[in-house]
């Protein structure tokens, strides 16, 4: 069952890849904090911004390290998120993505059993502009699998935030 929604998050992201993907790239990078909710975690991590490959719709791959509640988790999330067009320089986002995460579970008299997981996220948010090019966000993930149910987190994107690599076009 997951190989097979791997599978087809795989094809659709390969269809909705233009040949002319002009703006793909490396844009910037920046760290993301967060809790989680079931289990209950905090979370540490980093994001790359690697552009828009149909207009206002960028590729923002990260990973994380979570720790709380007898879990582990590391993982890698693929997201891409619609940047709406607004006036203004709050941007508002929304999105989703494929998450796989080796997650290792402590059990009691000092065992622990680990499993790799495939999930899928929704995701939401707002990002503005810092200066220098640079950008600060508040998301909010919502899991659909056996990983995090919910996720709050804040980050900062250096070098590619709002006002660095493409951004929504303008009304």
């Amino acid at each position: 069952m997951k190989l097979r929604i791997l599978v087809i998050v795989l094809a659709l992201l390969v269809l909705a890849v233009p040949a002319s993907a002009q703006e793909l790239g490396y844009y910037g990078i920046g760290p993301r904090v967060g809790v989680t909710s079931d289990p209950d975690q905090v979370f540490a991590g980093m994001q790359f911004n690697f552009g828009e490959f149909v207009p206002n719709l960028r590729f923002q791959p990260n990973f994380e390290i979570a720790t709380g509640d007898d879990f582990d988790i590391i993982s890698i999330t693929t997201p891409v998120h619609y940047r709406f067009v607004v006036q203004g320089k709050v941007v508002p986002y929304a999105g989703g993505g494929i998450t796989f995460a080796y997650v290792n579970m402590d059990l009691p008299r000092d065992r622990s059993d680990s499993d790799f997981e495939i999930a899928a996220k929704a995701i939401g948010g707002v990002e503005w502009p810092l200066s220098n090019g640079n950008a600060f966000f508040l998301e909010l993930n919502v899991g659909f699998g056996d990983i995090q149910d919910v996720a709050v987190l804040a980050g900062w994107m250096f070098g590619g935030g709002s006002s660095g690599g493409p951004t929504p076009a303008q009304p």
